[in-house]
C-alpha cells in the first residue's frame, strides 16, 4: 500500500518540478514557514521579477515571560537575483497583540514593528528553497503604566522553507 501512495505522490509531483514556471519570475506564489522568535507562516506573491509582497500570521509561545501572542506580518521583498542562491533585501511591518502579558513583560497590549532585513535564498529544488536573514527592528509597544516606550532592535534573525508554485 505505502508503494502505490508513493507512486500516485510522484506522478503528482512531476508535473510541479518539470513545468512550474520560473520561481522569482511574475504571478509565481509561494508559501513560507519562518523560524525565529516568533514563527510565522506566510504567503509571497511576485508583482513584477524579482519583487515579492509578503503577508502572514505568527504566533509566539514563551512561558517564561507569559508573552503568548498573535503577530500579522506585511511586507515586501526585492531579489537581486533569479540564480540559485539569490540575494534579497526586504522591509515589513508587523502587529503584534499579546493578551496575557503580565508585569514581568516589558510590553502588554499590542505594537507595531517596523523591520528590514537582508538574506539569501537558496534553491534545493527548483520549487523549494531555504532562507536565511538579519535585520534590524524598531518597536513601538502600547503604553505601560501610562508610559509609552518604545525600542531598536540592532539585530534579528530568521530561517525559512519556502516551496514555490
Amino acid at each position: 500500500m505505502s508503494k502505490l501512495m508513493i507512486v500516485i505522490l510522484g506522478l503528482i509531483l512531476i508535473p510541479v518540478f518539470l513545468f512550474a514556471q520560473a520561481p522569482l519570475s511574475v504571478g509565481s506564489k509561494y508559501i513560507d514557514f519562518e523560524i525565529n522568535r516568533m514563527p510565522f507562516i506566510s504567503g509571497g506573491y511576485f508583482l513584477q521579477d524579482n519583487f515579492a509582497l509578503e503577508a502572514g500570521v505568527g504566533l509566539a509561545f514563551d512561558g517564561e515571560i507569559n508573552s503568548n501572542g498573535l503577530g500579522i506580518k506585511l511586507g515586501l521583498d526585492k531579489y537581486t537575483g533569479n540564480d540559485r542562491l539569490s540575494p534579497f533585501v526586504g522591509g515589513y511591518s508587523r502587529f503584534e497583540i499579546n493578551p496575557n502579558a503580565l508585569g514581568q513583560t516589558f510590553w502588554k497590549g499590542s505594537r507595531i514593528v517596523f523591520g528590514g532585513h537582508w538574506g539569501l535564498n537558496l534553491f534545493i529544488l527548483k520549487n523549494l528553497s531555504l532562507a536565511g536573514s538579519v535585520g534590524a527592528e524598531f518597536q513601538i509597544n502600547s503604553p505601560k503604566e501610562e508610559d509609552s516606550s518604545s525600542s531598536f532592535s540592532t539585530f534579528t534573525s530568521g530561517v525559512k522553507v519556502r516551496f514555490f508554485f
